[in-house]
């Protein structure tokens, strides 16, 4: 992509009206303000002597800060008042372009940014949190199925089941790539919960690059029965992450949502703790390339993207799994 693209600091039922949230976007803390005109963004900085703004208070469409009292503008970031000289002052914040879409608030520096094109529909889970982890690794983890019987044995696939070969097509985008694979039965705890018309299910997983991974499962009529979107923001030594689970399971959907989001927060606790021991491992041997054979697709085309060299590779590939 030769476009900048916007990104999520925070679901948008996390930021109240008229109170200031500090929110992180690239490593640089942002206060993050909801007024009745909109949601405004700003360096968390106070100019005058650099108290962070998400400490003080929205006065009559105004930040106030919590030092010395200095108010800016919530809509354009100008110092309206400054209490020590009853007058304004020529100063002005540090904005950024923000966004509220998806059920979350996006940022960027650039009003050209794009918007990544996620489901409109309202999520039945939303999850965030932080993996000590690479990107580039979670993402693999969230759009790979081989690592799920050994990490959630027993809740999405069985380590100890019988395998079923299972054809897959990867197929490259301008924005990412798609793979499509063929239906298995059920193995899980969570899929052999569900009526048997809802267990034979097909699996499409998606990249958006650079950051954004998508996987949906639909049952034999094309119909979609769930689809878990994960945005994946690299900072520091850290993933954030901003999960996004629609259910599609008619009359069952409200009985099953409570029951979901309990595994599925458990599924992404074993999978960081997976990622994590992978980390510390890498560190010590930074100079390891990985082994990849005919049925790690989705990392080879996944690092190509990362490394800027997708062109080398075809626009489809058929390949088998043992799942």
């Amino acid at each position: 992509m030769n476009f900048s693209l916007y990104t999520p600091v925070a679901f948008s039922q996390n930021l109240l009206l008229n109170k200031p949230k500090r929110v992180f976007y690239q490593n640089l803390a942002v206060v993050l303000i909801r007024t009745t005109k909109g949601v405004f963004a700003y360096e968390d900085f106070c100019p005058h002597r650099g108290l962070a703004l998400s400490e003080g208070r929205v006065v009559d469409g105004q930040i106030q800060c919590k030092y010395h009292g200095w108010r800016f503008r919530c809509e354009n970031g100008d110092v309206e008042f400054v209490p020590v000289k009853n007058l304004s002052a020529k100063c002005k914040l540090k904005s950024f372009f923000a966004l509220e879409s998806y059920q979350l608030i996006w940022l960027s520096p650039s009003i050209k940014a794009v918007l990544p094109e996620l489901s409109n529909s309202f999520p039945s889970i939303t999850l965030c949190g932080t993996i000590k982890a690479k990107q580039i690794h979670t993402l693999e983890n969230f759009l790979e199925g081989s690592h799920t019987h050994y990490v959630h044995d027993g809740l999405i696939r069985s380590q100890n089941k019988k395998r079923y070969p299972i054809k897959a097509k990867i197929i490259k985008m301008d924005f990412g790539f798609r793979v499509h694979y063929e239906s298995e039965p059920a193995k899980g705890f969570l899929t052999k919960m569900l009526p048997k018309r809802l267990q034979q299910l097909n699996a499409v997983s998606t990249y958006i690059h650079p950051g954004i991974a998508v996987l949906e499962f639909f049952n034999p009529l094309q119909q979609m029965v769930s689809r878990f979107e994960a945005i994946l923001i690299q900072e520091n030594q850290e993933v954030k992450y901003f999960a996004r689970i629609f259910l599609n399971l008619g009359w069952l959907t409200p009985i099953f949502t409570p029951l979901a989001k309990i595994f599925f927060k458990k599924i992404i606790d074993q999978d960081k703790r997976i990622l994590e021991l992978q980390e510390q491992n890498l560190i010590g041997f930074k100079n390891r390339t990985f082994f990849i054979d005919e049925t790690d697709m989705v990392g080879k085309y996944l690092y190509a993207w990362n490394q800027e060299q997708i062109d080398h590779l075809p626009n489809e590939v058929i390949f088998n799994v043992f799942w």
